[in-house]
């Protein structure tokens, strides 16, 4: 995706992201480091940008460690023909980077929840991530759809909890519309984050730079959003003007796979660390008075145009959720 150079982020003193290249290369093969922070994200767009915010200097796609851990003899099976892991023969990509001396585990996926099919192995390899790195804080965060018409493109929701809404692949399922509550973070260089980091690049947003608006962070519910809470589809779903996928009063984002690691952790019991799903607004609520067809390009136009630059206010509040913690 052609996109401009992210601009310099004036980080507060001692706080800055320092990435943390291994001396000798791992191998695909290998275990996952130890860490204190593990950050998942999905998409291409996503992972350039958080390289960018987290791991600066070292690319999502040139620089980062491929994952292919116990791939041809567990996940493959498990794995729908066709589906992104599938082609690449891999779980994943990582790069580790540190926070205020917290060492931290970015990590880029193959699996997804509404392509890799029933067998759910996303769920399987939540559960390889946890054990592996032995993170006490699991961030799942990234690009999502709007609900509703007060967030708007680079708003960032910290949600409460997460929700699956399956209507298709998973409708049958046990956990079709299971719920699951968000560990607390600390948030209290989350103004910081907006006041002093996000604005560097805001100028990439529609109309933020004539209206001077900087992207909110909703760390609570407001009169106008409601829940705070990330919805999981099993399908490419988002908020229209007619609320054509019944979206509203569910969340105030959605998108297809954060409930999963609610799930796990669920399964996991006690011995679970803490977790949240951080979500940007890449899409906003689409005009409902097009047709279905035609939503779907115009939402898929907005991703591609600003699918990186939203991801970087996403980035920035984890970085906020980390080094406050």
């Amino acid at each position: 995706m052609a996109r401009a150079t992210m601009r310099p982020i004036r980080w507060p003193s001692g706080l800055a992201p320092k990435p943390q290249p291994i001396s000798s290369a791992p191998k695909p093969a290998d275990v996952l480091p130890a860490c204190d922070y593990l950050v998942v994200t999905w998409t291409v767009a996503e992972a350039l940008a958080l390289a960018d915010v987290l791991t600066p200097g070292y690319g999502s796609k040139s620089d980062w460690y491929n994952y292919a851990k116990d791939y041809a003899s567990t996940y493959s099976p498990l794995i729908r023909m066709g589906a992104p892991a599938s082609q690449s023969k891999r779980l994943g990509s990582y790069f580790v980077t540190k926070i205020g001396g917290k060492k931290v585990l970015c990590f880029k996926s193959e699996l997804h929840m509404s392509q890799d099919g029933p067998k759910l192995p996303i769920k399987l390899l939540w559960k390889q991530l946890i054990a592996e790195t032995g993170a006490k804080l699991i961030i799942t965060t990234g690009t999502a759809g709007g609900i509703g018409s007060a967030i708007e493109l680079g708003d960032v929701v910290i949600a409460k909890s997460v929700r699956f809404d399956c209507t298709k692949t998973f409708k049958n399922s046990a956990f079709h519309n299971g719920a699951y509550v968000c560990s607390t973070v600390n948030n209290k260089y989350m103004k910081t984050a907006v006041n002093q980091l996000m604005p560097a690049n805001t100028n990439h947003l529609p109309n933020l730079p004539t209206a001077k608006r900087t992207p909110n962070v909703f760390t609570k519910a407001t009169g106008s959003i409601k829940p705070l809470d990330v919805v999981t589809t099993d399908f490419f779903a988002f908020d229209d003007t007619n609320d054509n996928y019944g979206l509203r009063g569910l969340g105030s984002a959605v998108e297809m796979g954060d409930a999963v690691l609610g799930l796990a952790v669920q399964e996991i019991g006690a011995t679970a660390p803490r977790w949240t799903a951080i979500r940007n607004a890449s899409d906003p609520q689409i005009d409902g008075s097009q047709t279905l067809a035609e939503q779907k390009t115009n939402a898929a136009q907005i991703y591609e145009k600003y699918g990186y630059w939203t991801t970087v206010c996403s980035a920035i509040a984890t970085w906020a959720v980390i080094a406050g913690d």
